[in-house]
């Protein structure tokens, strides 16, 4: 992949160019930031710099052996370690030929993505020691055409104890071989692994830039352009999702659970969480997520009804919602719940017991 190809993060593209022509290429670096912000696209961009043969000051060439090589994800000194259930595969590369396909389609690639194109949508996703044991053989070989040998290593987080056996190749690395690890939440990582990279902050998308691309790609007027991007928060998957006139999948499900909620509808709030328990640990995420976000959006609009960036089920959705006139304190308390509720499911609770002791909640708290 090109710097071109990628949406905006023109900074940060600079500041990784002038490394390069200075010299300064850290041996492991930490892309950190959310999939629809750009990591996984900037360290492949990278990684194609550092290898082409004719690189111009603000880019690859894209023409040279190297460049083709990356661009096909066929380069022999590339090297690529991500999560995946352990009954779909030993080791990485025994997926390499899906990893290629979805990264051809989808370079703004997040796991949800990933595990559906694996089926495995309710599977849990890590990296087997096996796998941990794979990477460091991989990279004791010399590189093959390119000066440097590249590890893409997708979300560290997911490594858990197993990454400790990576400390000491990462910290001494074989000779001309760069780690760039790319992950999207910080605290997750182990801090043995934090301390042994240089962490690359990527931030969300300028609404600027964005809008631009969705004029150009969506066919977007500027303002219904304008307004996806101040939506999606400068993430493009999330973009793509509103650009497309998505209403989200989980609109319906969240829209029933408000409805059981201000019913107070005990008895068919513990079917429905026993329901929605079912629907796997990384889809009950984005379900928790996508409401946070709409409960977001009545805490803004309640200061002006033009604040409100949604329309269609959803804008109404928000508008009946202020109508309610709920205190300030309530919003924010299951805004806040509904976050530590993301955490414990992604710390293996129960989903049944979570989603019911929050529909407990929001049902007290959604009264005047």
């Amino acid at each position: 992949m090109r710097f071109s190809e990628i949406i905006g993060q023109e900074k940060l593209k600079s500041k990784l160019i002038v490394g390069v022509k200075n010299g300064r290429i850290p041996h492991a670096q930490l892309f950190l930031g959310k999939s629809g912000f750009g990591g996984l696209p900037l360290a492949l961009a990278y990684a194609q710099y550092i290898s082409c043969i004719n690189p111009t000051d603000s880019d690859s060439c894209g023409e040279c052996s190297s460049c083709r090589k990356m661009q096909s994800i066929t380069h022999p000194d590339m090297h690529f370690s991500f999560p995946f259930p352990s009954d779909k595969a030993k080791k990485s590369s025994d997926l390499m030929v899906e990893w290629r396909a979805v990264l051809t389609e989808k370079p703004y690639v997040n796991l949800p993505d990933w595990m559906s194109v694996l089926g495995a949508e309710k599977k849990q996703a890590n990296f087997p020691i096996a796998e941990c044991r794979e990477i460091i053989r991989s990279l004791s070989l010399k590189p093959f055409e390119s000066e440097y040998k590249f590890l893409v290593l997708w979300l560290p987080e997911y490594l858990g104890n197993e990454g400790n056996v990576l400390l000491k190749i990462i910290e001494e690395p074989p000779h001309n071989t760069i780690f760039l690890l790319v992950a999207e939440n910080e605290e997750k990582i182990l801090g043995t692994i934090l301390s042994r990279t240089q962490s690359v902050k990527v931030p969300p998308l300028l609404v600027s830039e964005l809008t631009e691309f969705l004029i150009k790609s969506n066919e977007l007027t500027e303002d219904e352009a304008t307004r996806v991007a101040h939506i999606s928060h400068g993430d493009f998957n999330e973009s793509q999702k509103f650009a497309n006139g998505f209403e989200s999948p989980f609109f319906e499900t969240w829209r029933g659970w408000m409805a059981l909620c201000y019913g107070r509808k005990m008895g068919e709030l513990v079917n429905w969480a026993d329901n929605t328990a079912q629907m796997g640990k990384e889809s009950l995420k984005g379900f928790l997520q996508y409401g946070l976000e709409l409960l977001r959006g009545v805490l803004v609009s309640s200061y002006s009804s033009e604040l409100n960036t949604w329309d269609g089920s959803e804008g109404k959705f928000i508008t009946n919602m202020n109508s309610m006139n709920l205190p300030f304190e309530n919003l924010e308390l299951m805004c806040n719940e509904i976050e530590r509720s993301i955490g414990l499911i992604e710390r293996n609770a129960q989903p049944k017991i979570v989603l019911l002791d929050l529909s407990f909640l929001i049902t007290r708290k959604l009264k005047k």
